[in-house]
């Protein structure tokens, strides 16, 4: 049975804070249950206390990038939905990213209508 969006739990993993709030305001205004983690190692944290549907993913970020960060979360987790947030789509990185069963790409800038559209998709069943 499909879960409502209300109960929909979505994990952002990016370094930039002022993404990560706006990206936060519209997806709970589209009534999601958001957690944000500002690096790979809290995100990989944060996905295994709170178990989310999908995972809004940057694929740069200092320490850890995101495909490190996917590798870890494939480890203990092989369900969750992932979404790789770029504006730096190099082939290897998105071979890489698509060995880690990503669900889809969304290439930064984007509109929020298209995240949110592209979110919807991706939680589809």
């Amino acid at each position: 049975m499909e879960k409502e969006i209300a109960n929909r739990k979505i994990l952002i993993i990016d370094d930039e804070s002022e993404l990560l709030d706006v990206l936060k305001d519209v997806l709970e205004e589209e009534k999601y249950q958001v957690f944000c983690a500002s690096s790979g190692s809290n995100g990989i944290l944060l996905n295994e206390q709170e178990n989310p549907d999908l995972v809004l993913l940057d694929l740069r970020m200092p320490e850890m990038d995101g495909i490190e960060t996917l590798r870890n979360i494939r480890k203990s987790d092989d369900k969750v939905r992932i979404v790789i947030l770029t504006g730096y789509g190099c082939p290897d990185t998105i071979r890489d990213a698509a060995d880690l069963n990503v669900s889809e790409y969304l290439s930064k800038p984007f509109e929020n209508e298209d995240l949110v559209s592209v979110i919807s998709k991706a939680l589809e069943f």
